[in-house]
């Protein structure tokens, strides 16, 4: 009787563990540790409002077992139950936090080299929400080197400094930092232009409409980059729309968790345009590309010309039949050499012509 329940106890937490369902959890940034010799480990730590200074088995965390034999490698984060006793040891380590959040956590590294005679720590931090310092935990002050955006620092004697700490400050930290959004008329076509200047944990953005009446609809779903600390541009193409109509457009950006927050609703109205325009590039100056942007009121033959600073076409972005209505265009300089060039719109008698700057 003892077997049987021995077995199926055992089945049952078998079951358990692996069926279970993790959560990502809102601030998931990756820290590298390697001997130099080819054995590495890539853990986590982060920020969630489900955070605690225990095991969160929620986020993954688990207490791993004690340290292999001298001349194995091993990494992992020592937490802070007991005063970083390292009583609790994980490979992920996600602290409590409320959104937004500004202030300073503490993360114990733990490690030991393999083969190798060194311990390299790489870090990726979002640029200007996360900073820090990485210390030795004897004085703090015999290694005490700055963390900021990607970095990297190599542990030299290893076998005596064999425990670090981070002093990581989170500076108004947030899943997504959306940069731009932007509508433009192109044809029949609303075109959707938004960037991020960093994104943490972002599974995408639903992009939604709505009109003066309806409600708000879901039109599509772009997925968004996780966690990176490069600018990223997106762009949505809206071909469902009539003329003489207001349209709102909002982005609903997801985090994998499942929270999510919307952004600034932006307005167009999809009206023909009264006149013949040329607007001014942008950006200006760009490198090594730019919109061009222009209108028609009417269908008309369309021919949209770069020249250089000799007067001398450099290409024709434009010769073709336009309907009426808004347009952009973009032009990649990739080949060209910085300096003033000139781009031209002729249309059915009408001509105009403006200056742009190649900065490379």
């Amino acid at each position: 009787m003892k077997k049987h329940l021995f077995f199926l106890t055992a089945l049952f937490l078998f079951s358990t563990f692996s069926f279970a369902q993790f959560q990502e959890p809102t601030v998931k940034l990756p820290l590298t540790i390697d001997d130099g010799a080819g054995a590495s480990r890539t853990m986590f730590f982060g920020l969630d409002t489900l955070g605690t200074d225990g095991i969160d088995i929620i986020f993954g965390e688990s207490d791993v077992p004690p340290f292999p034999p001298i001349g194995a490698f091993e990494a992992r984060f020592f937490l802070p139950e007991n005063n970083f006793s390292g009583s609790l040891g994980s490979y992920i380590d996600i602290r409590n936090a409320t959104f937004p959040f500004t202030g300073q956590k503490e993360f114990r590294l733990a490690y030991q080299p393999g083969f190798g005679t060194v311990i390299n720590v790489t870090w990726n931090l979002p640029h200007n929400q996360a900073n820090g310092v990485l210390q030795d935990i004897i004085t703090g002050t015999l290694i005490n080197v700055p963390m900021a955006d990607s970095g990297m620092y190599t542990v030299t004697n290893p076998n005596v400094f064999n425990r670090l700490k981070m002093l990581i400050n989170f500076v108004n930290i947030i899943p997504v930092e959306l940069s731009s959004f932007s509508a433009s008329v192109i044809g029949s076509s609303v075109q959707l232009n938004w960037t991020t200047a960093t994104e943490l944990n972002n599974s995408g953005f639903e992009v939604q409409r709505k009109t003066d009446n309806s409600d708000w609809q879901t039109l599509t779903f772009i997925k968004g980059a996780g966690t990176t600390t490069q600018p990223q541009s997106y762009s949505y193409v809206d071909n469902s729309v009539s003329s003489n109509t207001k349209y709102y457009y909002r982005l609903r950006q997801n985090d994998f968790d499942g929270k999510f927050s919307f952004s600034n609703v932006i307005e167009i109205d999809i009206s023909s345009p009264k006149d013949y325009s040329l607007e001014q590039n942008y950006p200006n100056p760009f490198n090594p590309s730019t919109n061009i942007s222009f209108t028609l009121p009417k269908s008309s033959n369309v021919k949209l010309t770069v020249y250089n600073h000799l007067g001398e076409e450099v290409t024709q972005i434009v010769n073709q039949q336009l309907e009426a209505g808004t347009f952009i265009y973009n032009w990649n300089a990739n080949g060209q050499a910085s300096g003033i060039y000139f781009y031209e719109l002729q249309a059915d008698g009408f001509k105009q012509t403006r200056k742009m700057s190649l900065l490379k």
